[in-house]
């Protein structure tokens, strides 16, 4: 859907659901594709995580075809997209790494990536 990146200056997981979009409406969180968008211009790699994907999970009404639709209408940047990923994750790495709790359906304008 992108380009690839020249320079990548790391990987921002991001959860879908009541982090990006609106978990009842699919509208954009305030803020999120806007930073979604100068988080890729600075190098950042973005991975969306999902549990969309799974016939039997809580989004099982957003199929892949209709989410990578809506990803595309709203124009929200992404390099991948792990499916039918139920939460919690946990990321094992043997590099820094760092977790923002967000406020489910809540805004993006605070965050500086």
């Amino acid at each position: 859907m992108y380009e690839k990146l020249q320079a990548v200056v790391g990987t921002l997981f991001v959860d879908l659901d009541g982090t990006v979009l609106h978990s009842e409406t699919e509208k954009p969180l305030e803020g999120a594709v806007e930073k979604l968008k100068s988080s890729r211009d600075k190098g950042w790699m973005i991975v969306l995580t999902t549990y969309r994907g799974n016939p039997w999970g809580k989004h099982h009404k957003y199929g892949v075809l209709s989410t990578l639709s809506t990803l595309r209408l709203l124009d929200i940047p992404f390099d991948e997209i792990v499916w039918n990923s139920p939460s919690p994750r946990v990321l094992i790495n043997d590099e820094p790494c760092h977790a923002i709790p967000h406020q489910h359906n809540g805004s993006w304008t605070a965050y500086d990536f």
